[in-house]
């Protein structure tokens, strides 16, 4: 996800003497997590081990900041696209964008996807944080 505008926006920002990284890291973290309440409520639960572990962090890589939300329980990709003949006949967006196999000798599980979902459904609120975020240390150099 993108926001048009944003480099420029931030190199104004530290011209000013603001600090865009700070501002970034908080806004990206509060979407993020923001995005993980939402794919825990997504989340089918059985014994509460993948909703649990679902889990969002903000880093600095390669001089951009990165939100991410994930899980590192081993079945968590088996949940969010199926598995067998329904998981391969699911038509989800994101499913031709990684590389999956299926077994189409059973029948499987149909996908229950809470991950990407939730993405999806915030885009307009991720950006709107962001964008509060960077008005906020605006404002604060601005004084």
């Amino acid at each position: 996800m993108s926001i048009q505008g944003l480099d420029r926006l931030l190199r104004k920002l530290n011209a000013l003497g603001g600090n865009s990284k700070k501002a970034l890291k908080r806004g990206i973290g509060k979407a993020a997590r923001l995005v993980q309440g939402d794919a825990k409520d997504l989340c089918q639960v059985d014994t509460g081990r993948l909703r649990n572990s679902i889990k969002s962090s903000v880093k600095e890589e390669r001089g951009k900041i990165i939100g991410k939300v994930g899980t590192n329980v081993e079945y968590a990709a088996y949940v969010e696209f199926g598995t067998g003949q329904r998981g391969k006949a699911a038509d989800i967006e994101t499913k031709d964008k990684i590389n999956l196999s299926y077994r189409e000798d059973w029948a499987g599980m149909k996908p229950q996807p809470y991950l990407y979902p939730a993405l999806k459904q915030n885009e307009k609120k991720i950006k709107k944080i962001v964008k509060d975020e960077l008005k906020k240390e605006i404002r604060r150099v601005a004084k």
